[in-house]
């Protein structure tokens, strides 16, 4: 019975169903100021509930990849970093338990913008620079030995961003790359990375033309994955790249293997990280570097259910949503963050002992109807809406 408002962005479109907006708008939350170490405070829709976990300092500021290991979840802090290490400046990463104390810091020179435990050793991998002069380290958590991995000079010309590990191999985003005068990228996209004697090891996967099946009209194109970003692995297994500043998701069963297929999605705005959710009702963690805060949105919604984080430098107000695989379209559940990006899915079942403290007060939740008074976000669903798109109405999902 409702409309759907439709926002014209790039080459795709958002739909935000009227009755999500009302929500978004209409959210009731304690008239209680913020701490000054979590400035706006994202609201939610109905059916989540959002706090504050943790926030940054002034020694350790601008939380970006996070990853949960070992009952800890670990968050690379960026600090003040040049994005190409060119400034010799480091990031943090800290391991919070779950009650937000802080149980390990370790120091990982550069722009940490990749973080991921290897499955087989233990092993928590960090790569940095991700515009170029890219790096690497591994840390063992339990014995806090740092080890460095020097990358061979980048085809491509960028760094390197994120990892994902499938298949007991481990795979990395070539970002930043230069492409050709008619704007493609003919470099690789994802390569396998190994590391073997001080070296990164690489071979690539994905060539950022590679042909591709659209998901939304069985078409096979070529793909121009001009901004290669973050990598995750969705429900059924296969390795998933984020091409944000092409607004795609891009799909590769069998990475690295004769057998290997690939599709993509446009999904008509810039994405950030995207997750899959398994193991049943749990929570969300999501850095903000902007707000230099991470996160916590509660949720019981499926198994397979695909969040993702729009960063605050899309075309649109820095969101996080929910992805419709079947038409690309990215609904709107918690704005007013400065820039979300990290995002991760942890199971309740599999979160220490259950508890949602953390180091930084605990904000009232939002989206429950105990609220004292009525915040109007307005301003912020308009500005999703309007800046610089144009808006018309559809009558029902395409």
């Amino acid at each position: 019975m409702f409309k759907h408002l439709s926002c014209a962005v790039g080459n795709g479109v958002v739909l935000v169903p009227a009755l999500i907006m009302l929500a978004l708008l209409l959210v009731p939350v304690r008239s209680l100021a913020a701490p000054a170490s979590a400035p706006g405070m994202p609201v939610a829709v109905p059916g989540y509930s959002m706090s504050v976990f943790a926030g940054g300092g002034t020694a350790n500021s601008h939380p970006d990849a996070l990853i949960y290991a070992n009952q800890h979840l670990y968050v690379a802090y960026q600090n003040v970093t040049a994005k190409d290490g060119t400034d010799h400046k480091s990031s943090t990463v800290l391991a919070y338990n779950a009650s937000g104390k802080v149980d390990g810091s370790w120091s990982v020179l550069g722009h940490c913008d990749g973080l991921r435990m290897d499955p087989a050793t233990g092993l928590l991998w960090a790569t940095s620079n991700e515009d170029g002069n890219p790096g690497l380290v591994t840390i063992n958590t339990s014995t806090n030995t740092v080890t460095s991995y020097q990358f061979p000079a980048t085809p491509h010309g960028g760094g390197y961003d994120d990892m994902a590990f499938v298949d007991g191999k481990a795979f990395i985003a070539a970002s930043n790359p230069t492409v050709d005068k008619d704007g493609i990228n003919t470099f690789a996209a994802i390569d396998q990375i190994t590391l073997q004697n001080g070296q990164a090891q690489l071979t690539p996967v994905l060539m950022g033309n590679a042909p591709a099946v659209d998901m939304t009209s069985n078409a096979t194109a070529p793909l121009n994955e001009v901004d290669p970003d973050s990598l995750t692995v969705d429900n059924q297994g296969n390795l998933v790249l984020v091409n944000q500043g092409g607004n795609e998701i891009v799909f590769i069963g069998h990475a690295g293997t004769a057998q290997q297929t690939v599709s993509r999605i446009p999904v008509g705005t810039q994405l950030d990280d995207t997750i899959w959710t398994k193991g049943g009702p749990g929570r969300l963690f999501i850095t903000d570097g902007k707000n230099n805060t991470v996160y916590v949105l509660h949720t019981n919604q499926p198994d397979g259910t695909i969040f993702t984080s729009v960063p605050g430098d899309s075309a649109v107000a820095g969101f996080v949503g929910t992805v419709s695989i079947a038409t690309g379209n990215v609904t709107p559940i918690a704005v007013g963050f400065g820039s979300p990006t990290g995002l991760i899915y942890v199971p309740d079942s599999q979160f220490g002992s259950g508890n949602t403290g953390g180091s930084v007060p605990m904000l009232p939740a939002t989206g429950a109807a105990n609220g004292d008074g009525w915040v109007m976000l307005l301003g912020l669903a308009l500005a999703m809406l309007l800046v610089g798109l144009g808006v018309r109405r559809v009558g029902a999902m395409r």
